[in-house]
């Protein structure tokens, strides 16, 4: 299958800036710029403002179930702990389960 070729449009010095950069590392600028593409979707960077939708519902029946149980702070596999709280608050607009972005709405709304 041939390669698709596609073109873009970049300042001199910003080419210059990140094809150095890249021959640094060991990359060509094609496949610097792959890798940071296929990074930048894998991790959701493209687009950062935009909610991830993927199995929300049960991350947030699992951080639901933590705050219940008086777990305020969880480890998500970072350095450092997330808030329950906090992380049901910005999974709720995306909480499709009415039942469900009901009952998080509620125990939210409870004083800790």
């Amino acid at each position: 299958m041939p390669k698709m070729r596609k073109g873009f449009r970049f300042s001199p010095q910003l080419y210059e800036s990140f094809k150095e950069l890249a021959s640094k590392n060991g990359y060509t600028v094609t496949s610097a710029f792959e890798k940071f593409t296929s990074k930048s979707l894998e991790y959701g960077l493209a687009f950062p403002a935009a909610p991830k939708i993927e199995n929300v519902e049960p991350e947030a029946r699992v951080m639901l179930t933590c705050l219940k149980d008086g777990k305020h702070w969880v480890s998500l596999g970072g350095k450092t702990e997330t808030s329950t709280r906090g992380r049901l608050l910005r999974l709720l607009p995306t909480i499709k389960d009415d039942d469900l972005r009901l009952d998080v709405e509620e125990t939210l709304k409870k004083k800790p």
